[in-house]
């Protein structure tokens, strides 16, 4: 049984951080570590979090990005692999372990967790979901770039430490997760892909917004081309 680490990253989510580090602790899986890093939330969520206890916590003053965040959880997580498990709750959080077994069977360095279905009617996903437009657009590239078959570069991941460390993070805000895995896959590292439920958040925050796709094509470009 191998040990996994909890990534949970913060930036305002009081309504949903305890719920977050809850649902992990609740996890049927006694060999694992949670993780807590707040990007300098000012709405109460840093309070929620110190009254916490069992988990390791980062707490800012300022937001220093998705980038610097997932740089320190690599450096921090004493897991032989690391899950991000956003703090809105978007995910399901028992996917992980399936993931956790499925990484470890097949000796793979990096997991996808696709929050598109194969053969998924793509009229009908975009027609309830008009900003999947982007993750389309950015895995339509991936692919044709590193020639592989991924559905969704842009749902969260389950990494195996070790490995991921060796990859520099140069990209640190909403470019990082397009950069990133654009050197997964240039550096050719063993992924593989599975599907994982995703709930669309109803409260808080909408994080995403349609013209990062610039910024994300961008990152994309850069690495195939620069490696930067």
């Amino acid at each position: 049984m191998e040990k996994i680490t909890y990534l949970i990253p913060v930036f305002n989510e009081c309504k949903t951080v305890e719920r977050a580090i809850n649902n992990i602790k609740k996890i049927n899986y006694p060999k694992k570590e949670i993780l807590v890093i707040d990007n300098g939330s000012t709405d109460g969520s840093q309070n929620i979090i110190k009254k916490i206890s069992g988990i390791k916590k980062i707490l800012r003053k300022k937001n220093l990005g998705e980038g610097k965040t997932h740089q320190e959880a690599f450096k921090k997580a004493t897991g032989k692999y690391l899950f991000r498990y956003d703090s809105d709750l978007e995910y399901d959080h028992l996917r992980s372990i399936y993931m956790l077994k499925f990484a470890e069977k097949n000796n793979l360095d990096v997991i996808f967790a696709s929050r598109l279905k194969k053969k998924q009617n793509i009229i009908k996903v975009l027609f309830k979901r008009p900003a999947f437009i982007a993750t389309y657009i950015c895995t339509f590239l991936i692919n044709k770039f590193y020639n592989k078959k991924l559905n969704d570069i842009i749902g969260t991941k389950l990494y195996k430490v070790k490995v991921i460390k060796k990859i520099p993070i140069t990209s640190f805000y909403q470019g990082f997760d397009f950069n990133h895995t654009s050197k997964i896959l240039k550096m050719k590292l063993k992924i593989g892909e599975v599907f994982i439920k995703y709930k669309s958040r109803k409260e808080g925050k909408a994080k995403i917004k349609f013209y990062h796709i610039f910024n994300a094509i961008y990152e994309i470009f850069k690495v195939k081309f620069f490696f930067n």
